[in-house]
């Protein structure tokens, strides 16, 4: 269907000759949605590789490689006049001076209706990092006309033209180099076609190891859609885990890590699940239940089960294609640092680190140990800019914890003693959003079971609520033989 641009400019809001609104100020609504159906088949067609692995891709000829911009996706709609762009989140941009100049060109090419994915991206030195939180922070808000003329757009595909898709790559990029070859702010993605997948890896180490690009995409028709970025490799230790259920139960689901900062503590870096075949999955998990600590930190994993938090250890390679230190608004990440005293851990703050981009375990690493040579924050902020990386986590300390009623029961059974501990603290820091005010915590250890300790975690916000949580979890679980120890 050719693109139909018509929208009510008295919904957008302007800056500068530059305006923002959403897909519902259009005409054509269907815009959007052929937005978010074009980016979720390029998601899905698009495989995510490092440059160790270029060598997987099925060697042939024809290859499109186009070097990749850090910035903001868009798909640009062109109707044989005007030019806006609708990302998939609905939000629609008129008037930035690289769509003028797009406009100009298209109409000049006698170009009646096309729709093309771009990047919009900040112009100048390729080689700084993170650089799409800049880009984002312009588009929502330009100080300065001067800002609006830095951003970039890197037209790098060729979705619809005349309302017919366009699929061979051929097509796609030589249309491209027609329309925009000479631009200045809007350009093609700039590409070379490679014959071998050895040229791919001589683009990918001139451009992205050289000169520091956020990666390459590499496009064919027969062979696919690859993304390839560099795989950092980190040594981090385990400090919690999670397992699976139903098929799956007894062996692990998902790791918590942690590098070390300089002052001894633990700060917590990424939840790992990829990566570990059965058999690791099966070993790492009867390893870590005897390691298993009580901690007044309670971390969640993307399925919201609680973490069992263990005594820091063993360490784990891990790789990662990415680890980005802003968000979108340009905001630090902010991760819990936890001090370990040798028995427990105790939350104190969340401090800058980074997002990890597809962490993947690699292996065990047998030969080093959970301390600050080892599993040093350095080995992060080395290769990010990781704010206050350096200081020390316990001058920014929270209250102490403080318990407030402990049971414990025993029974026999088999000749072997099995314990129930029921735990209820208070955790002196309510004022903080990242804590419960009071945790309910038992323990039920059976060395005739399967999985011979299990754990139930209960969280409130009232002294109230949380004796209700303790008196009916003692309740139920404190009968039948059990005697007080």
């Amino acid at each position: 269907m050719p693109v139909k641009i018509d929208y009510d400019k008295t919904k957008f809001s302007c800056k500068y000759d530059y305006c923002i609104g959403k897909v519902s100020a259009l005409a054509d609504p269907s815009l959007h949605a052929r937005t978010q159906e074009y980016k979720r088949r390029l998601s899905g067609a698009m495989k995510a590789l490092s440059g160790q692995d270029i060598s997987r891709i099925p060697k042939s000829k024809g290859f499109y490689v186009a070097r990749k911009y850090d910035g903001e996706f868009a798909l640009l709609a062109f109707d044989g006049k005007n030019l806006l762009s609708v990302n998939p989140g609905g939000t629609v941009r008129v008037g930035l001076p690289a769509y003028e100049e797009a406009e100009k060109l298209l109409q000049k090419a006698k170009v009646k209706s096309c729709l093309l994915g771009a990047e919009i991206y900040l112009t100048g030195d390729t080689t700084k990092i993170n650089r799409v939180s800049g880009v984002v922070k312009i588009l929502r808000s330009p100080k300065s006309k001067g800002e609006l003329d830095k951003l970039g757009v890197a037209v790098f595909d060729l979705v619809e033209l005349d309302g017919e898709p366009v699929t061979a790559a051929a097509d796609v990029f030589e249309s491209l180099k027609r329309w925009f070859g000479k631009g200045k702010l809007v350009h093609p993605a700039e590409n070379v076609v490679a014959n071998k997948v050895e040229t791919i890896m001589e683009v990918f180490t001139d451009w992205v190891i050289g000169e520091g690009s956020e990666g390459v995409v590499v496009r064919h028709d027969q062979a696919g859609y690859y993304k390839i970025k560099v795989r950092h490799n980190l040594d981090v230790a385990i400090i919690g885990f999670s397992e699976g259920t139903e098929e799956r139960k007894g062996m692990l689901h998902d790791l918590l890590v942690a590098v070390m900062r300089k002052d001894g503590t633990f700060h917590e870096l990424v939840r790992v699940g990829g990566g570990f075949s059965d058999e690791d999955r099966r070993i790492i998990a009867d390893e870590l239940r005897r390691r298993i600590v009580p901690s007044d930190y309670v971390a969640v994993n993307n399925d919201y089960v609680a973490y069992e938090m263990t005594a820091p250890g063993p360490v784990i390679e891990i790789s990662c294609l990415d680890m980005i230190s802003e968000s979108s608004k340009g905001a630090p990440v902010n991760r819990m640092v936890l001090d370990w005293d040798g028995k427990t851990y105790s939350a104190l703050s969340r401090m800058p680190l980074v997002s990890v981009i597809s962490p993947q375990y690699v292996r065990m690493r047998d030969d080093k140990e959970a301390n600050i040579e080892d599993v040093n924050i350095l080995q992060v902020s080395d290769l990010v800019d990781v704010p206050d990386f350096d200081v020390p986590a316990r001058e920014k300390e929270a209250p102490a914890s403080a318990m407030l009623y402990r049971e414990v029961y025993t029974k026999k059974m088999k000749g072997k003693t099995m314990v129930r501990k029921l735990l209820l603290w208070k955790t002196n820091k309510e004022d903080s959003p990242d804590f419960p005010g009071y945790v309910v915590y038992l323990t039920d250890f059976s060395p005739n079971r399967q999985n011979p300790l299990e754990r139930d975690i209960k969280v409130s916000n009232t002294e109230k609520d949380a004796l209700k949580l303790f008196k009916k979890l003692a309740e139920k679980n404190f009968v039948g033989g059990w005697e007080k120890a």
